[in-house]
């Protein structure tokens, strides 16, 4: 019962993240997607699935040497990279937040799960 969200920005997410990363990550990507949605839905817990497709489509994107800087860790500029992204579609400030952070801090386990559920989720769909 999980799909990627039908949504221009779902849309424009896939696109550029397909054409960014290597198949592998891609993939990667798409199913930390899945397994973060069927976790939420299995905890019962409520989230936009945007933004936790957001999150999970671009959490390695700072490991691409088109989005890798000399002085970050890789979940940052990841975490930028999104912002970026989501900045130049409108997206709110709150929501670039929760996207910002659940890429951050994706590496970092015991604290995401007491997060917002798109952070939780995320980590959670790595995990998996």
């Amino acid at each position: 019962g999980i799909a990627i969200p039908d949504s221009k920005l779902a849309r424009e997410i896939t696109e550029f993240i397909r054409d960014t990363e290597t198949e592998l990550l891609f993939n990667h990507s798409s199913r930390v997607y899945y397994f973060g949605a069927l976790a939420g839905q299995h905890r019962g817990l409520t989230f936009d699935a945007e933004l936790l497709y957001a999150g999970a489509m671009f959490h390695d994107i700072g490991l691409m040497p088109s989005h890798s800087s000399t002085n970050q860790r890789f979940e940052v500029d990841g975490a930028n990279a999104a912002r970026d992204f989501l900045k130049q579609r409108g997206i709110s400030t709150q929501d670039i937040d929760l996207v910002w952070t659940s890429i951050a801090l994706h590496t970092t386990p015991g604290v995401p799960e007491h997060m917002h559920p798109v952070i939780a989720l995320v980590t959670a769909g790595v995990e998996m």
